[in-house]
């Protein structure tokens, strides 16, 4: 956890914003009023900072005042929409698009961890369709989906890294 969050620290103040860590109860009693055990992994990074956003892209805090904060957006995305998502999921992150990455607090491991999936808003999962798991954990997907994409294009500074123009 600590190698991820030094590499998110990386970028500048202008592209990340960070949350303000937790030292209340708020995790506990989101787990309570939905009956969802969020992984280790995810309360450990999501305690020290409470959500971010780099470019942009990020997850979701704790912070009932923000409209996406994860209790507002797991309330909206599970009891008021057309096709809700299961209890088990927790979506995290919004892709721009209506769409979401989700912590399956189904598949939660004795290693704290479980599965990220991509939860496609308007299409109507069955038994034997299920999301797409994207990521084994939460980490990984923080790294890969976040940290490594966003340096594929941008410096830690925020400019755009320049494409090279070479033809063959």
């Amino acid at each position: 956890m600590e190698s991820i969050i030094t590499e998110l620290l990386k970028y500048s103040d202008d592209i990340l914003e960070i949350g303000n860590s937790i030292s209340d109860n708020r995790i506990n009693l989101f787990e309570k009023k939905y009956n969802v055990i969020l992984p280790n992994d995810f309360k450990k990074f999501i305690t020290k900072i409470n959500g971010f956003s780099l470019m942009g892209n990020g997850v979701y805090g704790f912070d009932e005042n923000i409209a996406e904060s994860i209790e507002n957006v797991y309330h909206f995305e599970h009891f008021e929409v057309i096709y809700p998502q299961p209890l088990f999921l927790v979506p995290f992150c919004n892709d721009g698009r209506g769409n979401f990455y989700c912590l399956d607090t189904s598949k939660n491991t004795n290693t704290g961890s479980c599965p990220i999936v991509f939860w496609v808003s308007n299409y109507e999962y069955t038994n034997y369709d299920l999301p797409e798991i994207v990521n084994d954990n939460f980490f990984e997907w923080v790294k890969e989906g976040i940290i490594e994409w966003t340096f594929e294009e941008y410096n830690y500074d925020g400019s755009e890294k320049v494409k090279d123009s070479h033809t063959s």
